[in-house]
């Protein structure tokens, strides 16, 4: 009888979180509704592969982000990694770089910038929050620097395959961005890698007792952040054709607000992968639907505002972890 309880408990705990996600589905599907009708152009085959390719590269820094929140902290530097990431591989590709170079640069650069989040906060004892707000900023002065305030264009053709290109009609970007969500997923629920990343979200100090090394473990995860963060801006300055100081500014605050909405708990220890994706794709489509609406930039912010104080909301009854 007991055991006919117990599964009927761990049931009813899966169905509810399922429920989430057919919930977020449903809002994706009124999201296709509401931009069909208010905007002509918006259900076109050009526009929908636009979005694919616009959510391919905030998912791709989705998911190490997603790592760092169920572990119990968060990167809020990953948008100036962006700049940093794209603005190195630019100069070498103007400079005559190959694109092989160009690529490592890049992510040589993005490794690096996360590791030096990983080890203040792992080795200093710093909070994350603390740590890549000062980052952030530090970073985006880099860009500034390294730019002059211009913007860095003049690729060779083969570089805009990246960003622009497709296999079969699927965007590289998007086929990139799946391999990395299944890899991810892989990891997160199969490997013992997954397991020490939810047992340090559930408690930091428990996890320290049975001999996970907590400290190594953020180190990995802030470095991980970065390295994926430049793949992604690769993406980016590929089909933008250009970087500037600027690139990737609000990106962190567009996948936080996505990861909440998919159902990860801010506080660590709670969530899944499955969510975050949910999340990136309302929050691309709402983005592009209000663009072609012509809703001021403003508007946008107060809504995203919205659902990122919604989204907190209903996360909010659980207590934060030592």
């Amino acid at each position: 009888m007991e055991q006919a309880q117990t599964a009927g408990t761990r049931m009813r705990a899966a169905l509810r979180g399922q429920g989430r996600y057919v919930l977020l589905a449903g809002i994706i599907a009124g999201e296709f509704l509401l931009f069909g009708v208010a905007a002509p152009y918006f259900l076109t085959v050009e526009n929908l592969f636009n979005i694919l390719r616009q959510v391919s590269e905030i998912g791709m820094i989705s998911i190490p982000l997603t790592f760092l929140l169920l572990s119990g902290h968060m990167d809020l530097s990953v948008g100036s990694i962006v700049g940093v990431c794209g603005v190195s591989t630019g100069m070498i590709l103007r400079a005559g770089g190959s694109i092989p170079l160009a690529l490592l640069a890049g992510i040589a650069a993005g490794t690096a910038v996360g590791f030096l989040n990983g080890l203040i906060v792992g080795k200093l004892k710093i909070q994350a929050v603390v740590v890549t707000i000062g980052t952030q900023v530090l970073f985006r002065g880099l860009c500034y620097i390294l730019t002059s305030g211009r913007a860095v264009s003049g690729y060779p053709a083969a570089f805009f395959t990246l960003g622009t290109g497709d296999v079969l009609g699927v965007p590289i970007s998007v086929i990139v961005l799946l391999v990395m969500y299944a890899a991810a997923w892989l990891v997160l629920e199969k490997s013992w890698f997954g397991r020490y990343v939810l047992a340090i979200g559930n408690n930091q100090n428990t996890a320290r007792y049975s001999g996970i090394r907590v400290d190594r473990m953020k180190i990995a995860l802030f470095t991980l952040c970065g390295a994926l963060t430049a793949v992604a801006s690769a993406f980016l300055i590929s089909r933008l054709s250009s970087a500037e100081a600027t690139l990737g500014s609000g990106y962190e605050l567009d996948i936080i607000t996505a990861a909440l909405i998919g159902g990860i708990d801010i506080n660590g220890g709670s969530g899944k992968l499955q969510g975050t994706f949910l999340g990136i794709l309302i929050i691309g489509i709402l983005r592009n639907g209000l663009n072609m609406m012509g809703l001021s930039v403003i508007y946008q912010s107060i809504i995203l505002g919205a659902l990122l104080l919604a989204a907190v909301a209903d996360l909010g009854g659980k207590r934060a972890k030592p």
